[in-house]
């Protein structure tokens, strides 16, 4: 079954059970006998839903037999204005199921009868408050990661030290990028803008990009150039593709169409400034010295791509005393890149952190970690690292909440593991 009729069937599922179970609850209460009340559920437990699941079966078939990007562009804002109405009745329709769970638990605990010197609040109507209070924090954080949150750019910082780099590359400057979505910035080149002048800003030596430089579409493309343009490194600005570079995200008139989609995209780095690698390698040189660098095509669990050719990649590296990776899924390191165990350090992109969770000291939650091993940050097997970048663009929702969008800055040093 395609992807999308699962998310349909999960989505409609979802909906369905949270207004069926409010629509109950509602009429349990007084208000909801009066007329107002009356009006007020059939307008929020059977119109909205209504809108919501037919809304939801249009935009699956609108993104699977799209031919344009503005549709995944239009679709996302009614995935987002769904979120802003779903994720208050979801936390809501929580607490009034603990207190449909408690009414239940009590009926087997013994009643004892107390005086009660002051005006008696129900359990029903405490947990009811409470829900609406709590209920408003999903709706404001969203609404902020819509406003702010998703150009909200984030620069870390990562200091590594290996025994094999050479000392001509001590101190060496990359800045990695990811996941960039040009499809779902629209017409809007500012937020970018802002980005390049970030990196530029940290005077990279060189700057290399882990895929999805479109949602779907090669016409997303159009227009960036000059926004790119400005982007410096002198050792050179690399790219490779992701699994969205594919087109494989709506169905083709041909395979034609499809095979001219795919090379307009791949000449698109190139118009924007990136030397694509495509299961291919160069060499890094600074002071005589040189390390490896390659870049794989997507290799992903699932349906994602595997066109990613490890050996292919890295024949021309064996003697290189250092050697870096790029590629786009992360699932790809522990599937094949750790038994290879040739590359230092590998980059990787494409779980955006699910672009919502929370990330405080040493504590990270994100739902994206039920669905991905790796999906954010710096992570070590032996002598072996992978770095998980949280994505520059959005995809789906056009909002970040908890995960900004993120510029990675990486100082290599010739010295001992820590």
């Amino acid at each position: 079954m395609k992807i999308q009729y699962v998310f349909l069937l999960i989505s409609t599922v979802i909906i369905v059970f949270i207004d069926w179970f409010l629509a109950k609850q509602w009429k349990l209460i007084k208000f909801g006998n009066t007329f107002t009340g009356k009006k007020l559920a059939q307008f929020w437990f059977i119109l909205i839903p209504g809108i919501s699941i037919i809304g939801f079966v249009i935009s699956v078939f609108r993104i699977f037999w799209a031919e344009q990007p503005g549709v995944f562009l239009q679709v996302s804002w009614f995935f987002l204005i769904v979120l802003l109405i779903y994720l208050p009745k979801l936390v809501y329709a929580f607490f009034l199921f603990l207190d449909f769970l408690g009414e239940r638990i009590l009926d087997w605990i013994p009643k004892k009868e107390k005086n009660h010197h002051y005006p008696k609040i129900t359990r029903r109507k405490f947990m009811s408050q409470v829900g609406i209070i709590v209920a408003t924090a999903p709706f404001f954080s969203l609404l902020f990661g819509v406003l702010k949150g998703r150009y909200a750019f984030y620069t870390r910082r990562v200091k590594l030290s290996f025994p094999n780099l050479p000392k001509e590359f001590e101190g060496l400057k990359i800045v990695q990028i990811s996941d960039l979505h040009l499809g779902s910035f629209g017409a809007n080149r500012e937020p970018l803008s802002e980005a390049v002048d970030l990196i530029n800003a940290e005077k990279p030596d060189v700057i290399l990009f882990t895929g999805d430089i479109v949602n779907n579409f090669s016409g997303e493309l159009k227009g960036w150039e000059s926004c790119f343009a400005p982007l410096k490194a002198p050792m050179g600005k690399f790219s490779i593709l992701g699994n969205h570079d594919y087109g494989n995200y709506s169905n083709w008139p041909s395979k034609e169409a499809k095979a001219k989609n795919f090379e307009e995209i791949v000449q698109g780095n190139k118009k924007l400034g990136f030397t694509l690698l495509r299961n291919q390698n160069i060499l890094l040189t600074r002071n005589g010295a040189s390390i490896g660098l390659a870049g794989v095509e997507n290799w992903g669990l699932g349906r994602h791509p595997r066109k990613g050719d490890l050996l292919a990649a890295t024949q021309g590296l064996e003697d290189q005393p250092f050697n870096i990776l790029m590629s786009h899924d992360p699932a790809h390191w522990d599937a094949k890149v750790l038994p290879q165990d040739f590359y230092d350090l590998t980059l990787s992109g494409h779980t955006h952190g699910m672009q919502f969770g929370l990330e405080k000291g040493n504590f990270r939650w994100s739902p994206a970690q039920y669905v991905n091993k790796r999906w954010a940050g710096l992570y070590r097997e032996g002598d072996k690292f992978l770095y998980v970048n949280r994505g520059l663009g959005y995809l789906g929702m056009p909002a970040r909440v908890g995960m900004p969008p993120e510029i990675t800055v990486f100082e290599l040093h010739k010295g001992s593991i820590i």
